[in-house]
């Protein structure tokens, strides 16, 4: 998707992603090595998702090329967050400055890692986290926000590995998406 006036064009570009694989003999190879375009979850996003990986079967397969014939890239055919109960996917987040994301809970366990910039992390019960370049996240099926409330891009990547909901008592807190406040 270009830049335009709604969206505004991340200053880190594509992400360049490179995928491993073996040959028929057994030895290392790269089977792919492209740029991933962003993409917006939805139209009043200034933030895009770059998909970089999708795998639908835990634990996961590391030889599917050598069983198909061919690589198959599982990101296209999962456009959803999160991932499947049984699944897991890698993506990236560019946070446009001034942006904040709909409050949301997802039936995942998230691995982040701040790579450039800020961002805050807000609970639904207040609580307010800033993350810094370098710092981490794990992300356990909370309900939460994240509030980029500086004047610079913020670059995050995610881990996501399909969960339960969380039980408690006999509430289960599944899957939500608030409406952006």
């Amino acid at each position: 998707m270009s830049a335009s006036s709604e969206h505004p064009s991340a200053p880190f570009g594509p992400v360049r992603r490179v995928v491993t694989g073996h040959s028929p003999t057994g030895d290392a190879m790269v089977l792919q090595d492209s740029s991933v375009a962003g993409r917006y979850y939805v139209p009043e996003s200034k933030s895009p998702c770059y998909d970089l990986h999708y795998a639908s079967t835990l634990p996961a397969s590391n030889d599917a090329e050598l069983k198909d014939g061919k690589w198959k890239d599982e990101i296209q055919d999962h456009p959803e967050v999160p991932p499947a109960l049984n699944a897991s996917s890698f993506r990236c987040w560019d946070f446009a400055p001034g942006d904040v994301t709909p409050a949301h809970r997802t039936q995942s366990l998230d691995y982040g890692i701040v790579m450039k910039g800020s961002v805050v992390l807000e609970l639904d019960n207040g609580e307010r986290t800033t993350l810094n370049e370098g710092d981490t996240v794990v992300q356990r099926g909370t309900m939460h926000t994240w509030r980029n409330e500086t004047s610079e891009w913020c670059k995050m990547y995610f881990v996501m590995i399909g969960a339960n909901p969380v039980e408690i008592g006999d509430m289960k807190l599944v899957e939500e998406f608030r409406a952006a406040k």
